[in-house]
């Protein structure tokens, strides 16, 4: 139930609107969940899995795969409404229900632009913390302002080309 409520509701989604689909009172929601960021991490586990899978079947042999691989990860993060703005709130906070989903955005990251430096599109080690704020950056602007895809797009590849390695 509460994941359909934010589905399509987003992130911001009434609690009592949750509980009230769900068939409990509010008190027992709050009893399972004692903050919206422990019901947003319950519901984001499939979000980890999906972010898991893109990361293991992202291919890496060029420019353009890596665009690909950060429209996925931007995708899946506007995945619901308000995610990117949730996630970028509590990123630092090590404390946060949310952190499994960080942690899996930035292992994620890791292993794709590993491959990327190793198949030479990357001449550097890259940040996945750093990636992964980028992305939610680009994420959020999109959300926002409903981009389409091509526009987004543009947007992941400006912050590849300066990761890129450059030949010269």
């Amino acid at each position: 139930m509460a994941t359909d409520v934010i589905e399509q509701q987003g992130t911001s989604a009434s609690l009592n609107e949750i509980a009230k689909r769900a068939g409990v009172g509010p008190g027992t929601l709050y009893r399972h969940f004692p903050s919206r960021e422990a019901l947003l991490a319950e519901v984001l586990a499939t979000w980890v899995a999906r972010v898991q899978e893109a990361a293991g079947s992202a291919p890496v042999r060029t420019l353009d795969d890596l665009v690909d691989w950060l429209g996925r990860l931007s995708g899946i993060a506007s995945g619901y409404r308000g995610l990117a703005a949730s996630m970028a709130a509590s990123m630092d906070d090590e404390t946060s229900p949310l952190r499994e989903a960080h942690r899996a955005s930035l292992e994620a990251n890791t292993l794709v632009f590993r491959r990327a430096r190793e198949a030479g599109l990357i001449d550097h080690d890259v940040d996945s913390g750093t990636v992964a704020r980028l992305v939610t950056g680009v994420a959020m602007v999109a959300e926002q302002g409903d981009l389409p895809p091509e526009q987004v797009r543009d947007m992941l590849r400006v912050i590849l080309d300066g990761l890129i390695a450059h030949s010269g």
